[in-house]
């Protein structure tokens, strides 16, 4: 599960540079083995006096935010490619476009995410590999039976 989110402003980027992002950001994970359908790209756009900077509406910028919770950073020398390679992406479109771009990366616990009620079996080889050659998630498991989880001990 890796989801990108851009916030900005109408017009700012053209529908072919979406595209062109959406396919080398999934690109980047598919290289390393995540399936291309968990990765996510949303792309909010917001009025002019919707969104503010510095106490101002900025003409020319791009926020956007990077959730990981399929996998961790497993080093510094890691975490640093991955940054250096998400410049490498957005630098050829928004540089020339003068536009400031400015990111977060948050890494989330694994154990909560889920994909159609199901953990994604990032650490069992075989199903992820299903996951990978179909790009889609396959019921393995106990999945495959539909038996759900207890929510007995559920106590608000």
């Amino acid at each position: 599960m890796p989801r990108w989110t851009f916030e900005l402003t109408p017009d700012m980027l053209s529908a072919t540079e979406k595209q062109t992002l959406a396919q080398q950001i999934t690109a980047t994970y598919t290289e390393v083995g995540i399936p291309g359908f968990l990765v996510n790209m949303f792309f909010h756009e917001n009025r002019i006096g919707c969104f503010f900077s510095g106490g101002k509406t900025p003409p020319n910028t791009v926020f956007f935010v990077i959730d990981h919770a399929a996998r961790t950073f497993p080093s510094e020398e890691v975490r640093l490619a991955f940054i250096a390679r998400i410049n490498k992406i957005v630098r050829p479109i928004l540089a020339p476009k003068n536009i400031k771009w400015e990111y977060n990366i948050y890494e989330h616990p694994r154990d909560n995410w889920r994909v159609n009620g199901m953990v994604p079996p990032v650490d069992q080889k075989e199903a992820w590999g299903q996951w990978m050659d179909q790009n889609t998630a396959v019921p393995y498991g106990h999945y495959v039976t539909g038996s759900d989880e207890d929510d007995s001990k559920l106590k608000l």
